[in-house]
């Protein structure tokens, strides 16, 4: 996941806040492009909580010798 947009989103808010600009307004490609970042974001997380990682998962291996 790269977040690219949710990034262009952070900083341009931040630069007009700094420049003390009262109004937002963005492109309806942005805002598109900023609401496949946040679900692909929201997929993946959901995704994370019902399939936790392969390192994560505990696995118990059993060895016995019989009788040797």
């Amino acid at each position: 996941m790269s977040g690219l947009y949710i990034k262009r989103f952070i900083d341009r808010l931040q630069s007009f806040e700094s420049r003390g600009v009262k109004d937002f307004t963005c492109p309806i490609q942005d805002a598109k492009n900023l609401h496949a970042d946040i679900t692909k974001l929201l997929i993946d997380l959901e995704q994370a909580k019902t399939h936790p990682p392969a390192a994560e998962q505990v696995i118990t291996v059993q060895m016995e010798g019989g009788s040797f």
